[in-house]
């Protein structure tokens, strides 16, 4: 192993503590989950909500992907405006539902109800929290096209959290070859 990895392996805690200067946020006290002190805008949260979007032309359409992990395709609303060249996909998260607190009923045993939720999830005791999708949120990214499409024939379809959209072009009948003289 080479001292540089060893180094910074022992450097990691200080780190860390340099990226959260202030520790974890306070979950569950309304205060926002900052991870540091100045935002950041390339990467920041709110730029993590927008989904990612591929766009491929395959021919005579486009095919879009956007991720979109844990999204119903009931929570997923798709609009095409401006004449057919821009493509609006809309959406909301569910939020994680808190495991409630575990009843002492007085016989040594101790009953939950909903033990169908998330056993020892509770707000007051996360220690961090790394997933941007966690908690009830609203998304929207629209996608610009070169050409207009033909909206009569685009298809959605979601699986394993992919939206994917085939999507048709238009036949420009506008278009007229000129001669040269």
């Amino acid at each position: 192993m080479s001292i540089a990895r060893q180094l910074f392996r022992e450097f990691r805690p200080l780190f860390q503590m340099l990226e959260e200067p202030f520790g974890s946020s306070a979950v569950g006290y309304g205060f926002p989950q900052s991870r540091a002190v100045f935002g950041d805008p390339f990467f920041g949260r709110a730029n993590a909500l927008r989904p990612a979007v591929d766009v491929v032309e395959d021919g005579d359409k486009y095919i879009v992907e956007a991720d979109l992990p844990g999204v119903k395709k009931d929570d997923v609303d798709i609009t095409i405006g401006d004449g057919g060249r821009s493509i609006t996909i809309q959406g909301k998260t569910a939020s994680r539902q808190a495991a409630p607190q575990s009843q002492d009923t007085g016989d040594g045993s101790a009953t939950s109800e909903g033990m169908s939720a998330m056993s020892g999830f509770h707000p007051t005791n996360q220690l961090t929290s790394e997933r941007l999708w966690s908690g009830s949120s609203l998304f929207t990214r629209t996608v610009w096209l070169p050409q207009s499409i033909d909206r009569s024939k685009v298809k959605a379809k979601l699986e394993d959290g992919i939206l994917t959209l085939q999507v048709p072009k238009l036949e420009d009948k506008e278009t007229v070859k000129v001669p040269v003289e």
